[in-house]
Order: C-alpha cells, then structure tokens, then sequence
C-alpha cells in the first residue's frame, strides 16, 4: 500500500513586489489522519462514558455518554448543525457553554435543544437543519439583518405584504407537539450562601464558607464541579502541579466538607422576588429551581471572545476553552491544522496542549513581534475564512504580504471578558477597566456594591489560576464575615495581604488596584481605546459577524453609530437586535460596546453596556408555568 504524502500546513506568500511562490512552514508527513478522524488517545484528563450510537439525520454515529452531543456531531466530521436565523448561513458551536447558544438541533422530537447542554444516550434521534431557501442565496448580499425599527418598503401599500415574505424567511423553529410532564419539576433551596460557579474559585468559596459553618449551595452549569482548570493538563502560572490535579483535590475537600452542588445547572436569574436556576434536565421539560440564600458569591469565570473578521460565523471556528476541553476531557481535537488568534498566554497554552496530541498550529498575532517557541505570525491586519459549509482555509493579510493558510479549525484566543451577566443582574456595577474588560467593580475583599454579592476569579477581571483559588477563599471569607462568623475578618485580613503580594509578583497589581480604587471613590476610568483586540478587519465588511444568533454584522454596527447616530450600546442594541437572541448577548454584546466606541472615538465606559436581564437563558414555557402551579 502506498503511503500517502500530505503537507501539515501549507502557505501562499505574495510579498510586495515579489513573484508569488507556494511556502511551507512545516516538512511533509506520511500517513496522514483523516480529516474526520478527530478522536485521539485518551488523555490523562479525560474520563469517557459508556459508549452509545445516535441516530444523526438517519446515518449512525458513535460517542460517548460523558461528552455532549455537539462533540459527539464534531468528532464525527458533523460541524454543520443549523442555519443561521436572517441569512440561512451554516452554524456549528462557537463555545461548548450552555449559554453560548450559536445552533440548536432536534432531539427526539423535541425542537430547540442546544446540543452542547445535552448527553447522548443509546437510540438518540438528532435532526440538523442543512436547508437554505433559493432566494435567500440570491439577496443576501442586499439584505439589512438589523431591520428592527424600519421598513425596507416605503410604500404603505406594498409593506404588508412585504412584512409576511420577511416574517416567512426568518428562520424560525417550526412548531411541533409532544408531550411533557406538567408537574412537580420546580425545587426549593435556601442557604446561607449560594455559590455561582464551580472552577477554581468557586470551590474554594465555598470550601472556605464551609469551614466556618455555612451552609452552602453551589450552583455548576458543567457535567461535574472544576471549571476550566479541570481540563489544564499543564501547570498554570504559579502552580507546581497541572490544573486538573489542583482542582480535583480542591472538589474532593469540598465533597468532604458537605457542600451541596447542583450539575448541569444554570442561574438564570435575579427577580425581585425570587431568584431562579434551572436544568435542561430531564430532557424537554427540565427542572427549575427557586432559590433562597443570604448571600451570593459569583465565580462564574470568563467569556473567551469571538474574533471579528470575514466569515469568522463558519463552522470550524471555536473558542479557546472549548478546544481545550474537546482534547482534555473527550479526547477530541479541534482540526489537525490549527491556526490560533491572539498569541495570548490563553493561546499558547492552547497551541501547547493541541501539539502534545500531534496537531499542527500556528499562531496569529496583531503585533510585529513573532518571536518565541511556537510558530507565529506577527503584524496580522486582517483575517478572511475561507469555505462553503464548514472552514476550509484562511487568508491572512499582514504589513506587505499575503498568506493562505489551508486549516480546518480557527481557535479564537484574542481576548477574554469576565462573564458580567448574574452579577450586573444582581446590582452589582459594570464598569470597562484596559487590561481587564468590563468588570463588576469591586474591592480586596471582593466586595461588590451590592451589599451580600461577592465575585471572585475569571468573573472579577483576573487571569490567573493562582488567583481564582485566593479571591475565592477571599469571597468565602466576607461571606463568614457578613454573616458574622468569628474569627474570619483575621483570617481574611491576612488573606488579602497574600492576595496583594501575589498580584505584585505576576505583574496585574496596578490594574486591580485600580479596580478597588474605583469602588471607594465610585469615579471610572473615561480612557479611549486604540482597536479592539478581537478585530482583525480593515473595513466594516458585510461578512463580519458579531453577532452569530441574529446575523448581526460588523457594517451594521457600523452604520448604527456613524449614519444614526447612536453611541450607546444600549440604543444599538434597540437599533440593530445585538444581544436580544438566544445567547442573550453572552457573545457579542462585549464585542459590540469595544467596537462602538471604537468607531465613535468614546471610551468603552461612556458607550456603556446594555443592561443585564434575566433570564440569562432560555427556558421552556411549561417550567415557567410548573412554578406558577407550584405557588412559589
């Protein structure tokens, strides 16, 4: 049998006034995976499930029980799972989080189920949607997919007609039937603290609450409690042991101390009168959960923002937690050749992980320099998909030259933001800090100015692992000293003279100062931004999605702020539909606020971000009504 010769990665490069010539980075190799083949070796991390067969759109697929249905579709060559709402373009998942809600799939004949929030089982029926209508192919291109506030038709006459065409080619769910328990699905749970958050820093808010007699319910979206570090086979800054170990030991003390956890669980909302979580859970109708505590820590870690640039909306292109946790904890890589944007401490650690498991990367950076230990490419200014239903390639745009880089997977590690959603919700205040992102202002004691709301970790604006575990041992300890249990303000004062030491040393300290100076003299930076990190265009392109759910693109944003006139976020969001779908902004609103003031010339804190409401997901209408019989 003849081996067969393939290139890791190969690369166009037309210089200024030189001859185009093909170049590769990398020598070729022999025998070379297939493309669809994206399951390696088992991990160290990873712990599969039993193994199942799904029905996929009548072919038979094989996953495991352990891994959600979107790895499932992925590591079996399915990246395509949906249409787009306006344009009908393809979608697969963006983010493996519950809340990042790019597609849906039908399972079992139920509509609207968000793949990456639900387990296989033996027999499962999944339906994608691969349909686009002819004449949406042909008008894309005139199509304004931020048509909220405005007819496209002057004439009165003419516009009712032409509002029933658009309202029949959204791109809507069809409405079905089938059935589903109306009953006792609503939970009540009162504590003295609820936890927000499993990783790092929740659990060591809530293992040190407990110590001093809490009772504490913690609340985790994931499949089991550790976060992101559950998935970090390597040793994160300022730790002498991989992630995945220093979690697990810090879940066990919490197991052992009786915290009470809630998986595959949402916060979903601050009422007035209530506040509400709910699981998917079981399948088509879920649980919901009203809840009770005294007081509130949230540790619900970051968003890992998309990147702008053209048809960055294919599938194929993915987050930077995401591709870690498909390799770590399911054994699945994100493509065979990578490309990575941002040469961030997110993004080589992201490219480390990937080349353990033979995967080739490169790197994409905005800045000139492109020296270090992996492979990248500095000076990038823009950036161009290339594909029909899935990513087949990029074109890279640089100061003189121009790349083809022919990969299967663009991993977005550009910019990370701290998941503000239950925390604004809450009361807390939201303000934009460079070198942060909009974050809950707050103080050493991880104090918000909603009084009984604390935040630590990723949702504070830190980036460090280190840090998650002390800001939560800090948050735990307000709580104690909130409800006033002896003997943790002491603790807590020695606490944060660690906190502080620690900050200095890895070099954040002028920024989370800056932070707590904020939250004593209730002043904000009013400093003006250069270019969002995340944008790797050179113009407002039609093609440049910001938002993924409503097919809101770059020019529309554009256009709000310079032919409208709008500079807040809050009446672009009114204007253009940003942020009002299925992911509730999670994805684009942060994305939306940086490019505003960008184009506006404003700081991102007189653009503002829109304000939070519940619910923060999605909940089927019979839950709803289940709390509404229930009386609570």
């Amino acid at each position: 049998m003849s081996s067969q010769v393939c290139y890791k990665l190969v690369i166009n490069l037309s210089k200024t006034n030189e001859k185009r010539k093909p170049k590769s980075f990398l020598k070729p190799t022999v025998g070379s995976k297939s493309m669809t083949n994206l399951r390696v070796k088992e991990p160290g991390v990873a712990r599969k499930g039993e193994a199942v067969s799904i029905n996929v759109d009548g072919a038979i697929v094989e996953g495991f029980t352990s891994e959600p249905v979107s790895v499932v579709l992925y590591a079996n060559g399915i990246r395509s799972f949906d249409r787009s709402k306006k344009l009908y373009r393809p979608r697969g998942f963006f983010s493996l989080h519950p809340q990042a809600r790019t597609a849906t799939v039908i399972v079992n004949g139920i509509p609207a189920v968000n793949p990456s929030e639900i387990y296989p089982t033996d027999g499962m029926k999944v339906r994608t949607q691969q349909r686009r209508p002819l004449f949406i192919r042909f008008f894309e291109s005139m199509v304004d997919t931020s048509l909220l506030h405005k007819p496209i038709v002057r004439n009165r006459l003419v516009w009712p007609i032409a509002l029933k065409l658009i309202g029949k080619s959204i791109n809507n769910p069809e409405p079905v039937e089938y059935e589903v328990k109306h009953g006792a699905s609503t939970v009540v749970e009162n504590a003295d603290l609820v936890v927000v958050g499993g990783g790092v820093a929740g659990l060591s808010a809530a293992v040190e609450a407990r110590k001093y007699g809490l009772e504490v319910l913690q609340i985790d979206d994931g499949l089991e409690p550790g976060g992101e570090m559950l998935c970090d086979e390597l040793e994160p800054p300022g730790m002498s042991e991989p992630g995945y170990v220093f979690v697990r030991r810090l879940r066990e003390k919490a197991v052992e101390l009786g915290v009470k956890t809630l998986p595959k669980t949402t916060l979903v909302g601050f009422f007035e009168d209530a506040v509400l979580a709910f699981s998917p859970y079981p399948l088509g109708s879920g649980t919901s959960y009203v809840i009770s505590a005294k007081a509130y820590v949230c540790a619900t870690g970051s968003v890992d923002l998309p990147c702008i640039f053209a048809n960055n909306d294919l599938p194929g292109i993915m987050d930077a937690s995401s591709a870690i946790r498909m390799l770590t904890l399911h054994g699945v890589v994100a493509g065979r050749n990578v490309a990575i944007l941002g040469a961030t401490e997110r993004g080589l650690r992201v490219a480390e992980h990937l080349r353990r498991h033979a995967v080739n990367t490169i790197i994409l950076d905005k800045s000139k320099s492109s020296s270090g230990k992996h492979d990248i490419i500095g000076g990038v200014r823009e950036v161009i998909a290339v594909g029909k239903n899935r990513l087949t390639a990029i074109e890279v745009r640089c100061e003189g030259e121009s790349l083809r880089l022919n990969v299967d997977c663009v991993v977005c590690a550009a910019s990370v933001n701290p998941d503000v959603k239950v925390p604004a919700q809450a009361g807390a205040r939201v303000a934009y800090f460079k070198g942060l992102g909009f974050v809950p202002v707050h103080d050493c004691f991880m104090r918000t100015k909603k009084d009984g709301l604390f935040v630590a970790g990723g949702a504070s604006g830190s980036p460090y692992g280190v840090l998650h575990a002390i800001e939560g041992r800090i948050a735990g300890l307000s709580a104690a000293v909130a409800l006033n249990k002896t003997g943790a303000e002491s603790d807590r004062e020695v606490l944060v003279k660690e906190y502080r030491s620690v900050l200095k040393k890895l070099g954040i300290s002028d920024i989370k100062e800056s932070v707590f100076k904020s939250f004593e003299t209730d002043s904000l930076p009013e400093e003006k931004i250069s270019e969002p990190p995340t944008l790797f265009c050179m113009e407002p392109r039609r093609d440049a999605f910001v938002c993924f759910c409503e097919d809101i693109r770059l020019w529309d944003l554009y256009r709000s702020v310079t032919v409208y006139g709008f500079t807040s976020l809050e009446k672009v969001k009114r204007s253009t539909g940003v942020g009002t779908a299925r992911c509730q902004g999670r994805l684009c609103l942060v994305n939306s606020a940086l490019y505003v003031a960008y184009v506006a010339g404003l700081s991102p804190n007189s653009v503002g971000i829109a304000r939070q409401r519940p619910l923060t997901l999605s909940m089927p209408i019979n839950v709803l009504a289940a709390i509404g019989v229930g009386g609570n």
